[in-house]
């Protein structure tokens, strides 16, 4: 069954759209000393337990008031308070006030998240190193990423100035997202413009153990080095137990290969047949739990596709260091909308630069025809003959275009090594292809294999001649029942993707079930009432009717079934 009909979605249009605050927002949090501890700033409505339990954080409050006072130069006793200022899905920070009128921001990783001390270390050599390259990001006072009288890793951070775009980035008028999409530009130009010798992740050379494989990076006399990637993809679901080639990496080669190798790695120590972990995907495979060993020949065949998916010429081929999470809460900004911060630089990595391209998530628009065109928006006209949800409708059109062609608008003009990625044909196929081979398995074999049926049918187009300048043959095929079967599959996805967006929206909820405290009873009502509409349609299908109610995408479910 459809998860949600489209009169079942028409019969809740005139319910409030509550968009989840948690993408962009940061709030100040009011707290008593246990909620130090534990996540307060919103809800799941399903699974929440598990989040929760992620989330907790023990800590020595004394401690870290030590830790913060002894970065300032301070004494202990010129604490004046400790607020809990913000979180998120893998950090807590807090404000630590001194009575001098001084701030310092302590940011402590639940111990979820992964990798343990890598995280920490990267992200701390990253900002210094950026920094020191023209990239404005908050100044580290101090760290640890051993054992130490906090009880947690840490980082001690400069209060900055400027606010997060975040809670306002939807209501900004068109010069002030101009001015904000210019200076991104021009700072991630300068991220392009950084020589980088592999492929990895940046740290202080301190912080890695004698036995870890790193490169020096010459300009920094040595104090800085690439290392192993810090990727979650790397260490998540028991991929930090295993033994893997996590780089660096100075061939390109070795990037493509490794990713996937990680993964069939995985499959033949963990995997098993698993439903898909979105669980709107399962009724295309008719409930049915999926076998890795499928996603293991797409990766055996990806592998041998991967040597073809590398440009030509060279440039491409130049790592480049991206920010993780290019979005607007991770952007600070002063009274005039210039950017003045760029935060959170946790899990970042250096790509070649046909893997690092793209528009930032937050910015694309690729749905649109307009926007994938590259055509200048057009203002909305006639809003007056409108309805309220209407208006609101083409508004938001209009400003995702404005925000897709502008970021790319900006692009072209100053970062053109950027731009040369971008406007290559098989970019997003080159991409695309490497992100699934590389991610982790949660049941879902059909992306990838979508992937390599591009691949085949644009071998023209992507791969090289050979030495002798005569055409290549592709490796890897599929029978055209195959290849029809895929695309039938990956058209079923994608709608069933676009129903759940529609339904997360109606409810007022993120991708993980996350909604504000205030709005978590109204998201479960209307959940519920959504349930009861989309069962009802099913009532002439028991066994239909059943798998939609076992897998019903709104309860507590099982995450590794």
């Amino acid at each position: 069954m459809r998860l949600c009909s489209k009169s079942t979605l028409s019969s809740f249009c005139g319910l409030s759209k509550t968009r989840a605050s948690r993408r962009f927002g940061i709030r100040n949090i009011m707290t008593g000393r246990q909620d130090l501890f534990e996540y307060t700033l919103g809800r799941w409505i399903y699974n929440e337990k598990l989040r929760l339990e992620e989330r907790q954080l023990y800590f020595s409050v004394e401690g870290l008031k030590k830790a913060a006072t002894r970065a300032l130069n301070q004494p202990e006793s010129n604490v004046q308070s400790l607020r809990k200022l913000a979180e998120g899905g893998f950090n807590r920070i807090f404000e630590l006030s001194m009575k001098d009128g001084t701030s310092i921001l302590a940011r402590l990783p639940y111990p979820s998240t992964l990798p343990r001390r890598l995280a920490v270390a990267s992200e701390v050599a990253t900002m210094d190193f950026v920094r020191a390259h023209g990239i404005p990001t908050p100044r580290v006072l101090g760290y640890a990423v051993d054992e130490n009288h906090v009880g947690s890793e840490y980082i001690l951070m400069e209060k900055l100035t400027g606010r997060p775009i975040g809670d306002s980035w939807f209501e900004l008028s068109e010069q002030q997202r101009h001015q904000v999409l210019h200076d991104i530009v021009q700072l991630e130009s300068k991220l392009f413009n950084m020589r980088l010798p592999p492929s990895g992740s940046i740290y202080y050379t301190h912080d890695l153990d004698s036995d870890t494989a790193r490169v020096r990076i010459p300009e920094a006399g040595g104090q800085f080095c690439v290392g192993p990637y810090t990727g979650l993809r790397w260490w998540y679901g028991k991929r930090s137990e295993l033994k893997l080639d996590r780089g660096p990496h100075m061939n390109t080669l070795r990037v493509l290969h490794a990713s996937a190798e990680k993964e069939l790695a995985w499959i033949d120590k963990h995997g098993k047949p698993r439903y898909p972990f979105h669980r709107q995907h399962r009724e295309a495979f008719q409930y049915v739990k999926q076998d890795p060993k499928v996603h293991a020949q797409s990766l055996e065949a990806y592998l041998r596709v991967a040597p073809y998916l590398i440009p030509e010429g060279g440039e491409l081929e130049v790592p480049v260091l991206r920010h993780p999470d290019v979005q607007p809460n991770n952007i600070f900004v002063s009274e005039d909308f210039r950017v003045t911060s760029m935060i959170d630089w946790q899990h970042a990595i250096v790509l070649p630069t046909f893997l690092a391209a793209g528009i930032p998530t937050s910015f694309q628009n690729y749905g649109d025809p307009e926007s994938r065109s590259f055509t200048p928006p057009q203002p909305p006209a006639h809003l007056d003959s409108l309805d309220e949800v209407e208006r609101t409708q083409v508004i938001e059109a209009y400003r995702r275009r404005h925000v897709h062609f502008f970021y790319l608008g900006f692009t072209q003009r100053f970062n053109k090594r950027h731009w040369s990625a971008l406007e290559d044909e098989m970019d997003i196929i080159r991409r695309r292809t490497f992100d699934h081979a590389s991610e982790p398995w949660e049941g879902l074999n059909t992306p990838l294999q979508y992937d390599l049926v591009q691949v085949i049918e644009n071998w023209g187009k992507i791969a090289h001649p050979d030495h002798d300048g005569h055409a290549t043959t592709c490796p890897v095929s599929f029978t055209p029942e195959e290849a029809q079967r895929i695309d039938a599959l990956d058209d079923l996805h994608g709608d069933a993707d676009g129903d759940m967006e529609a339904i997360n929206d109606l409810l007022g909820i993120g991708p993980d079930g996350w909604t504000s405290n205030e709005h978590i009873q109204t998201a479960k009502k209307k959940a519920s009432e959504i349930q009861e509409q989309a069962l009802a349609s099913a009532d002439d299908d028991p066994w239909l009717r059943e798998m939609s109610e076992r897998h019903w995408p709104f309860d507590d479910f099982d995450e590794d079934e």
